[in-house]
């Protein structure tokens, strides 16, 4: 019997044409440096790039925001998991969908209807035209790594606080410059500052375990 590498589908919007872009990226490719994505209609391009520590680094165009978003997660993750869905940070709407075929189409299905429901195509320009002035943008780019990478480090285990033998019960929590995570059980947290020259931030994506701190106050 011959096994068949397992095949997942990936699908984003284009934020020029409003096309759904579907691609079925099999387990060989994501193995490569880098992979592009490209809508037929040539004016957005979804980009996964391989990590040393054979994490993703995606960078999705965004039907609300005038930049990209940019995630991080495990190689393993995409493969192994049925759906996954990545929000939008600003409008809370799913902007790229991984998996198996039907499960993407499913979801996308779902979340155009949602999506029709919420805004029509004038409102969608005015929300892009109003995000090509905020100056604060660029930091909600490293807020949407600093989530994923959390999420990826707790998924895995290698998140460690006060707590005995790993039961912490960990907690996410944002404020408009940095995001806290915490322990329930304990009280260790740590703050990750989301500005773009932030030090926390980029020692935070090169990790692979994470530790908090006892507040000492």
């Amino acid at each position: 019997m011959i096994l068949q590498p397992k095949d997942t589908t990936v699908a984003y919007r284009c934020p020029e044409c409003g096309a759904t872009v579907f691609s079925v990226v099999g387990a060989l490719a994501l193995s490569g440096d880098m992979i592009k994505l490209k809508c037929t209609c040539g004016c957005s391009e979804l980009l996964m790039q391989k990590t040393d520590d054979d994490k993703i680094r995606l960078t999705v165009p965004c039907i609300f925001c005038p930049s990209p978003h940019h995630y991080i997660v495990s190689r393993s993750l995409i493969l192994n998991r049925e759906l996954f869905t990545f929000p939008c940070a600003y409008a809370g709407v799913d902007i790229l969908f991984i998996g198996s075929k039907g499960a993407v189409m499913k979801a996308v299905e779902v979340s155009d209807e949602e999506l029709r429901s919420m805004i029509d195509d004038t409102e969608l320009s005015n929300v892009h035209e109003a995000n090509e002035g905020d100056n604060l943008y660029g930091d909600e780019h490293i807020r949407d790594m600093i989530l994923f990478v959390l999420g990826d480090l707790a998924e895995e285990n290698n998140i460690h606080c006060g707590c005995p033998d790993g039961e912490g019960d960990f907690l996410v929590d944002q404020t408009r410059d940095s995001v806290r995570i915490s322990c329930k059980n304990c009280g260790h947290f740590k703050d990750i500052s989301c500005a773009g020259t932030s030090i926390d931030s980029q020692a935070l994506f090169d990790c692979t375990h994470l530790y908090l701190q006892k507040d000492e106050n």
